[in-house]
């Protein structure tokens, strides 16, 4: 494309809010960056770009035939006490223009690759595919399957996540004004439960017969069945998504479902200490069924947790995070033959104490609860990481930014990237980047408010990319699948100009770094 100035128009930020920041320089197209994405035989050396989501935010919602939703996890209870006016622990959740992917997967998948990408990564829900106790819907199993044939069938890899956060309503427990107090992981049957739902999902996926009768369905040919037959329709596996944000969120901040909070220390302790055993119980339980139970596919199944570490600094910091994220990681990953590879989910900094004025000096997306951005702490995250568990390759299986005006977001895109190939430099196995997210989707007790997707669900029936006003997000992103699967002196030299004006805009639009 063509770079020209009035790509800036509208991207000023208020009078005074640009900061005049020490330069840290850069160049993509430095000898290094080409020497680190492809390999003396020429062959690229990080596998996998895309994008993740999960099955309940790219659609908080299901209605049956008569338009009424339907509810089987903890989450979609909230939501409907919520549209029925009734108390609710998501008050501030913005419910208007809820995402539809099943009716629009094809949508999503051809948005995918028309942006670059080589990977997909989707979930399973618990609760919808287990309704009831002892349930197993095979329906529902059908649908997803033909979404991870889509992927296939679109020359993408999918990754597909066992558990993102729902839990089935039958698994939490009411009161009698029908406030949950307490949350599934919570149960005292629920690895019972959770291996009865990996079972099925896990035998449908064994199954010839089945699977080949959902890819007839979707009209995909002999030749395609008989592929993805033999290589299996899912590779890579995360049992559990983030075990710590279910803890803290859940069990010390309130802000997630069972909505508790620290107010009492010594019943916390309890619950943190049960929730945790039982999902470090789930994932073994995931990581036993999907290697048995898939070992037949012509590429071994690869099965991992996705880890949230955020950035901690100052000494108050580094305590959290060593008995928190790190620990957590230590529960599930043992002596390192429990998993294949680990998933880092990086998002933010956070600095314990911060006080108020250098607070108002750092960059924030649109939530200011979360930490402030701050690109170059998941370099030393991976590096960490792999100092920990030298053994493992290492996925980047979320990181991502919420920025409605799309001004400041191509810049930490690009800084993120650079530092992720900063730590692959530095000798750490990154085997694939993943952006949270390629549409809005729903951000749990903030509901539709959050703008971590490259599109909105409505741009996907746009035939071409429109290219507006100042740099996109999109075209950033765009830019690096590029570099990143096709690493070469042109692919980095675009880059850099996208980096470039990226940079401009961002101070312009008052960036703070």
């Amino acid at each position: 494309m063509r770079f020209t100035p009035e790509r800036f128009s509208g991207a000023e930020g208020p009078e005074g809010n640009r900061r005049e920041a020490p330069e840290q320089p850069h160049e993509f197209t430095a000898d290094w960056v080409l020497r680190t994405l492809r390999s003396k035989s020429g062959d690229r050396t990080i596998d996998y770009i895309g994008s993740s989501t999960s099955d309940f935010q790219a659609e908080p919602l299901i209605e049956d035939e008569h338009g009424k939703p339907k509810v089987f996890s903890d989450w979609e209870y909230e939501i409907v006490r919520k549209q029925e006016g009734g108390r609710t622990g998501i008050p501030d959740a913005d419910l208007r223009d809820l995402p539809r992917f099943f009716d629009k997967k094809s949508e999503y998948v051809a948005r995918s690759r028309a942006v670059g990408e080589n990977m997909y990564r989707l979930s399973l829900d618990f609760a919808r595919l287990c309704p009831a106790e002892g349930v197993f819907d095979e329906a529902m199993m059908a649908k997803y399957v033909e979404a991870l044939a889509l992927v296939k069938a679109r020359g993408g890899t999918p990754f597909l996540t066992l558990h993102h956060f729902t839990m089935p309503k039958y698994l939490v427990e009411t009161d009698a004004q029908g406030d949950i107090t307490a949350g599934g992981w919570e149960h005292p049957d629920v690895s019972r439960h959770f291996r009865f739902y990996v079972d099925n999902v896990v035998r449908f996926l064994a199954n010839d017969d089945k699977v080949r009768g959902v890819l007839a369905n979707a009209q995909l040919d002999r030749r395609s069945q008989d592929r993805f037959l033999s290589e299996g329709l899912a590779n890579y596996f995360m049992s559990i998504n983030e075990p710590m944000t279910t803890l803290q969120n859940g069990y010390l901040w309130g802000a997630f479902l069972p909505y508790k909070t620290a107010a009492n220390p010594a019943g916390r302790y309890f619950d943190l200490k049960k929730v945790l055993g039982h999902m470090v119980e789930a994932h073994d339980i995931a990581y036993g069924e999907v290697k048995h139970g898939l070992r037949r596919q012509q590429d071994e199944p690869q099965v991992g947790v996705g880890y949230n570490w955020n950035y901690f600094d100052r000494f108050l910091g580094i305590y959290a995070a060593h008995k928190g994220d790190r620990y957590v990681t230590s529960r599930f990953e043992r002596d390192g033959s429990h998993s294949d590879f680990l998933g880092l989910q990086y998002y933010f900094r956070m600095t314990l104490p911060l006080l108020p004025h250098e607070r108002r000096a750092r960059d924030y997306g649109d939530q200011p609860t979360f930490g402030d951005v701050y690109p170059p702490g998941i370099y030393e995250m991976l590096k960490d990481m792999h100092e920990q568990y030298p053994t493992k390759q290492i996925f980047v299986t979320e990181f991502g930014f919420s920025d409605a005006a799309d001004l400041r977001r191509p810049y930490w895109i690009l800084e993120t990237v650079r530092y992720i190939l900063e730590a692959k430099k530095a000798g750490v196995p990154v085997k694939g980047m993943l952006l949270w997210s390629l549409v809005n989707n729903f951000e749990w007790q903030l509901g539709m408010s959050q703008k971590f997707g490259l599109f909105d669900e409505a741009d996907l029936a746009k035939s071409s990319l429109d290219v507006g006003p100042g740099i996109k997000s999109w075209e950033v992103w765009k830019a690096v699948t590029k570099a990143v699967t096709n690493p070469s002196e042109g692919s980095l030299a675009e880059l850099q100009q996208y980096y470039e004006w990226a940079k401009d805009q961002y101070r312009a639009a008052g960036g703070k770094y």
